[in-house]
């Protein structure tokens, strides 16, 4: 303890600990305020001042420090030279911003030196430890010297100007000093040296780990980019690399290297380091792994477009990948509204989300102005039904239009003129993809989204799973949650945050923003559930699976990751008497000598993309799929031999039969599935396996009178007649209108033939987003009239939340005025009788 009162008695090491805390304090200001740009400059200019001022107290004092000391005091000089060196790097970039666990292990290890002061006043096991500590600090300042050695000349070329560039031997400086110090403290015990040593050791025997890591991850994508195998199927080789790599961290980090992580520039010198060129909608990052193993065992040799798409096959980056026409890089998400109608008796909820993008950079320079891109990802069977802008604190709503001309709009104002616009477009995979400009510097931005959705059933309940979306950063966002039941609820559960109203029919959340959260209530089935529009009524009818003779002889196996090896040695039993195939490279028929092999293979698949066209009897033959939630998607394989193959198949009028023993379908199964390509079964095994005996399989009861939602085991159906008692909301033909365009888009999306009008025109009478529509909002009157974009007087209009049920027919309206003129003549009666007594 002697020693530590000796350290708090030393002024001129209280000083310079005193400077470390407020040089570190100066330079993290821009994470805890909103600073302009030309602080930056400012905050270096005050960080290097504190360093230069403790320099001149050693120079002025160096008498006063006894020699032991010394080396001490040396620490504290070096560690404000690291804070104010990183100050200046934000000015001059010399690497890009720190991963987390490397600025951490910067801070640690400055902490650790500080500590060596006090070192035999520790108990042993510290002293070892911060021994340990110190061989670590030496290869990451070694790194850090070996990083910045081609600019030495430089930085002796440039060292007359104040010293500022002297910054570049800060590293050097540490990494010789960290060797002196553990000298000067460790004497003559060697034992101290051990664990310098064991540091030292650790982080090259973790450095070497990673390594070997990073490359055989590289050949396994250098393997599937130009191995032996065959690709018969026409898939474009990121689509392989997709399949058949491993999902993981070091997948993920290899496939961005270059792209958001900093790599050794390969244009230059190896020595000097390079920046990535695009963002990938992250930060430009420096992570010292990534660089070395970049360095010593290279990236793979795939471009950075079909990286881009591998990244967006494996680990849903889609978003990130989106085309900006600006930046949104200082955007955040301030507020959640969520609003929602649920009809337990009609099995549909109607969601409105508000949300409020905030830009909260100071002005820089000539750019105030940045784009904001959200993504929301629907359930099945759902549509965006409602969009509204707010402009100049107005609500503004959508009006309905082709996806072109919504497109070419918004692209023309925002690229050129810069004014108010915002657009929802569909995208595939249950998504849609919503784009608001400007949010300008130190302002925020309103836009309501609507959807409308199915309750999903499960096991006897309707649940209702919150809609959520990816966007500017929502971290700290707020959210209100409102849920009300139009139609009485049972047994409803929610999360234990959210506060039930006196009736039970309505709850309340106030907090943090949360995607996450679901809500199940009782099934009180269909009954009486209709809307009328148009002359036409559509009512919701329970489906009932009906079973009809399949005649199958081929089955085909989509196996993969997903897989259990007890599922596929099951579904072989199954399939018994029949013709199994499962495709690897090419399509292989399964029999008893090579089904472990090919497991052993199958196994290894991120995720199934089976080629249709390799069905050689589409009636009889059946595919039995258990997925992931990932892949690529049809639009992503659209120039593809393999797309085109998969045209030629559907061009030819073949509908497929699938069944699903999973609980998810990847995009390219959703997509084709959405587009009616299959015809459709889910279950479990044992569901499976009477299929198989029986040789039945669920028919197809969807017509252009009826669409079938499966996940919520209900029918739309259209007809002619009126509907006695109109007790639903318009949502049902809203939901009717959106599975009927996809039912009739079909193959004729996929194989490019002509879009019929008869469709776009449903898409406007319903008011929903689909491929050939999209909701957008402009400025002004002129903006539509200048875009030939005009709304339709004979639609429901944008979705409501005052929505509440059927809309009369004209000869209703006529009904209703003469029956109020009618009732006016009657009291006007009354009251001249009444007044003439």
């Amino acid at each position: 303890m002697p020693l530590f009162k000796e350290r708090l008695n030393d002024s001129f090491y209280r000083a310079g600990i005193a400077l470390v805390a407020l040089s570190l304090l100066v330079f993290c200001l821009p994470f805890m305020v909103s600073m302009e740009e030309k602080a930056d400059f400012g905050l270096f200019i005050f960080n290097y001042i504190i360093t230069g001022i403790y320099f001149l107290v050693r120079v002025f004092n160096k008498s006063q420090i006894e020699k032991e000391n010394k080396i001490h005091h040396l620490f504290l000089l070096l560690i404000l030279f690291l804070i104010s060196a990183y100050s200046l790097n934000r000015e001059i970039t010399v690497f890009e911003n720190s991963v987390d666990w490397f600025s951490g292990l910067l801070v640690l290890l400055c902490c650790n030196y500080i500590l060596f002061a006090f070192f035999n006043s520790l108990p042993q096991w510290a002293r070892h430890t911060i021994s340990f500590l110190n061989g670590v600090g030496f290869v990451t300042f070694l790194y850090l010297s070996i990083y910045l050695l081609p600019l030495s000349p430089i930085g002796l070329a440039g060292s007359f100007l104040i010293g500022v560039s002297l910054h570049l031997f800060v590293p050097i400086l540490f990494t010789v000093n960290s060797v002196i110090l553990q000298n000067r403290v460790s004497g003559s015990q060697r034992k101290y040296w051990i664990s310098f040593s064991a540091g030292l050791l650790a982080v090259l025997a973790f450095i070497s780990v990673y390594l070997i890591q990073w490359s055989n991850t590289a050949n396994n994508i250098n393997s599937a980019l130009h191995g032996p195998g065959k690709n018969e199927a026409g898939l474009p080789a990121w689509a392989v690399v997709s399949q058949k790599i491993p999902k993981n961290n070091m997948s993920e980090k290899m496939l961005k290297a270059g792209l958001v992580y900093s790599v050794p520039a390969s244009e230059t010198f190896n020595f000097f380091w390079g920046i990535p060129g695009r963002n990938f909608g992250e930060e430009k990052k420096h992570d010292p792994l990534v660089m070395m193993a970049a360095f010593c065992a290279g990236i793979p040799s795939i471009e950075t477009g079909d990286r881009v798409k591998v990244l967006e096959s494996m680990f849903d980056m889609r978003h990130q990948s989106q085309e900006r026409l600006w930046s949104g890089d200082h955007l955040h998400t301030s507020f959640v509204n969520t609003e929602i109608k649920v009809w337990p008796k009609c099995n549909m909820a109607y969601t409105e989300k508000t949300l409020t993008v905030t830009n909260n950079e100071l002005p820089r320079g000539w750019n105030r102005q940045e784009e904001a891109i959200y993504t929301f990802y629907l359930p099945e069977g759902a549509v965006v039904s409602s969009l509204s802008l707010w402009v100049n604190g107005k609500e503004e709503k959508g009006i309905l239009t082709t996806k072109a001309l919504a497109d070419s709009a918004y692209k023309a104002i925002v690229g050129v003129e810069r004014r108010d616009p915002s657009v929802v477009h569909w995208q595939e995979g249950n998504r849609v993809s919503v784009r608001v400009f400007p949010v300008i510097v130190g302002e925020s931005r309103m836009f309501k989204i609507g959807i409308t959705a199915p309750l999903e059933r499960v096991d006897g309940k309707l649940r209702y799973e919150n809609i959520y979306f990816k966007g500017p950063a929502f971290d700290d966002a707020r959210e209100n949650i409102l849920i009300d039941f139009v139609q009485p609820g049972t047994d409803c559960k929610v999360p234990a945050s959210f506060v039930s109203m006196p009736d039970n029919q309505t709850y309340r959340k106030q907090g943090n923003y949360s995607s996450e959260w679901s809500m199940q209530l009782n099934d009180p089935g269909l009954s009486g559930c209709s809307f009328s529009f148009g002359g036409n009524t559509y009512s919701l009818l329970p489906y009932h699976k009906k079973l009809t003779p399949a005649g199958l002889s081929d089955v085909y196996l989509d196996a993969n990751e997903a897989w259990t090896k007890e599922e596929y040695y099951k579904v072989l039993e199954y399939s018994k008497g029949k013709n199994v195939f499962v495709y690897f490279n090419e399509k292989i028929k399964v029999d008893d000598s090579n089904k472990e092999m090919l497991w052993d293979k199958l196994k290894g698949l991120q995720f199934g993309l089976f080629p249709l066209f390799e069905i050689a009897n589409p009636a009889q033959s059946l595919i039995i799929t258990k997925t992931s939630t990932f892949s690529p998607n049809l639009d992503d394989l659209r120039e593809s031999g393999f797309m085109q193959k998969t045209k030629q198949f559907l061009a030819r009028g073949h509908k497929v039969k699938l069944f699903n023993i999973g609980n998810e379908l990847t995009p390219y199964l959703k997509s084709l599935k959405e587009l009616r390509v299959f015809q459709y079964d889910s279950g479990d095994l044992t569901m499976l396996q009477a299929s198989l005996l029986k040789d039945q399989f669920a028919d197809d009861l969807e017509d252009d009178n009826n669409v079938t939602i499966h996940r919520s085991e209900m029918i739309i159906h259209k007809s002619s007649e009126e509907a006695r008692s109109a007790s639903g909301p318009d949502h049902l033909m809203r939901l009717f209108s959106y599975n009927h365009i996809m039912q009739k888009l079909g193959k004729d999306w996929l194989v490019d033939r002509p879009i019929e009008d008869s469709l776009v025109q449903e898409a406007r009478k319903a008011y929903v987003v689909s491929p050939v529509s999209s909701l957008v909002v402009l400025e002004t009157q002129k903006d539509y009239d200048r875009f030939n974009i005009k709304d339709s007087d004979d639609s429901l209009k944008n979705a409501s939340l005052k929505s509440k049920g059927a809309v009369p027919e004209p000869h209703e309206w006529a009904l209703i005025i003469l029956a109020a003129i009618t009732l006016a003549i009657v009291i006007r009666r009354n009251k001249i009788q009444f007044g003439a007594r």
